[in-house]
């Protein structure tokens, strides 16, 4: 399919994190990308991720009083901690997506794992 260049360009630039955009093994579509996280794929990305709770919490728009909430009522479990709180995302969150998601771990720094995890438990 050609599309002028200009066009493709814009598409490119979407910093899809180290050329996603080439399809690498193992890594998600943009169709997969635009669909919503399942409960399988919060309870995968929280067992990767756990340790990030907080970066990950506040790069969705939790207030960090609404974190502590999590902190004290998970206080020996990170991996439940997060998962409560993407629980609460995807209820709040009409866009709930894969994508979303994925980019927000990428910024907290887990990016690669939770690729990983998402990947595994795709679509």
């Amino acid at each position: 399919s050609t599309m002028p260049s200009n066009e493709g360009q814009a598409a490119g630039n979407e910093r899809a994190g180290g050329g996603a955009s080439g399809q690498s093994a193992g890594s998600l579509s943009e169709t997969e990308l635009e669909c919503p996280v399942t409960d399988i794929q919060m309870h995968e990305v929280s067992k990767v991720a756990g340790m990030k709770w907080l970066e990950i919490g506040l790069y969705l728009g939790f207030e960090l009083s609404e974190l502590e909430n999590y902190r004290v009522k998970h206080p020996d479990s990170l991996d439940n901690r997060l998962l409560d709180l993407l629980s609460a995302w995807k209820k709040r969150e009409t866009r709930a997506t894969v994508g979303t998601l994925l980019a927000v771990c990428r910024r907290a720094e887990v990016g690669g794992a939770v690729e990983k995890a998402l990947y595994k438990h795709r679509h």
